[in-house]
């Protein structure tokens, strides 16, 4: 009889237990903190998926931009935050994985304080002039390094951005001579672009293309293997320096420790989101390749790209400036 009754009294408390799990969350606003001034394709996304986690989740969804030290300050709140799943990180190759490699005395460990929710999209980098640069291709761009007497102004969106690797990558094998003039995002670049205080930078297609279209850039190249279908008549850096690819990624994060039913049902929403074709069109013909998956594969994906980046740092040599 004892037996039965505490058998009864715990089954009575399984439906208790499974409620205080899900615990009706989220319940309370969102925020998407964002390691890169606004305007910038990070701002841009964060925005488009707070809107539709908004629309999702019946909550109010917020983007904080926390730009400086190459997303490193940005990181740093993250890990003060509570880890309840209220506060999350729009992370990328250079802030997930390549500032572990070049940021030695951070107060955080990044393979450690950061939990991936999902993989958002995937771009590769590209090669920008501007529309007025007497440079047409990648040949004219080391033709003209080689004919002046001091090194080109190059521009990038921080030290040990993408935009900054893939400099420093392109000038590794081709022995083209630069000068890296690090700003705290690619919005910040583009005056000084026209201006021509610049001769070229490195961009995802994504942030790009609404001045490609307006006529204010010109793309020279794409940093991928084969053409994108986003950029009709663009051709490949390969074709001018054989091998040479470089890409970047997006996606959420959460502090470490934020409970795994939170970060699975994060990670649902955003599968829901990539899913929606409207959507999906949207970042594709940006220039993206959008990769949903669940956390954990997320998670494989961080750990091979950990190996990957940093073979291809300690390959090319890249030292913070």
């Amino acid at each position: 009889m004892n037996k039965l009754c505490a058998a009864l009294a715990v089954s009575a408390l399984l439906p208790l237990s499974a409620a205080a799990q899900s615990d009706a969350y989220p319940s309370e606003p969102i925020r998407i903190i964002v390691p890169y001034a606004a305007g910038g394709i990070a701002d841009v996304l964060a925005r488009l998926v707070g809107t539709r986690f908004e629309a999702l989740f019946k909550q109010p969804v917020t983007v904080e931009n926390k730009a400086g030290a190459n997303g490193t300050i940005a990181q740093q709140f993250v890990t003060q935050a509570k880890a309840d799943g209220y506060t999350l990180l729009l992370g990328n190759t250079s802030t997930q994985v390549v500032n572990a490699h070049l940021y030695k005395h951070l107060s955080f460990n990044i393979e450690k304080a950061f939990q991936p929710v999902g993989l958002i999209a995937s771009s590769p980098m590209m090669l920008v002039v501007s529309s007025a640069s007497s440079i047409n291709t990648v040949s004219d761009l080391l033709a003209a390094g080689k004919a002046s007497a001091v090194p080109l102004n190059f521009g990038s969106a921080g030290n040990g951005s993408a935009s900054h690797l893939s400099l420093v990558l392109l000038a590794n094998m081709t022995g083209l001579k630069i000068n890296h003039i690090p700003y705290k995002g690619t919005a910040q670049i583009v005056p000084d672009l026209i201006g021509d205080r610049l001769v070229a930078y490195f961009d995802v297609p994504g942030t790009a293309m609404g001045l490609l279209k307006a006529g204010k850039l010109k793309a020279v190249g794409v940093a991928s293997q084969t053409p994108q279908p986003a950029l009709p008549g663009v051709p490949t850096i390969a074709e001018t320096v054989p091998g040479f690819e470089i890409g970047t990624w997006l996606g959420l994060f959460a502090p470490t420790g934020t409970p795994r039913e939170r970060v699975d049902r994060l990670n649902a929403a955003l599968r829901t989101v990539l899913d929606d074709p409207a959507f999906r069109k949207q970042l594709i013909d940006q220039g993206n390749e959008v990769r949903p998956g669940t956390a954990q594969e997320f998670e494989a994906f961080i750990r091979k790209e950990m190996v990957r980046m940093g073979e291809m740092i300690r390959s090319a040599g890249v030292k913070l400036d």
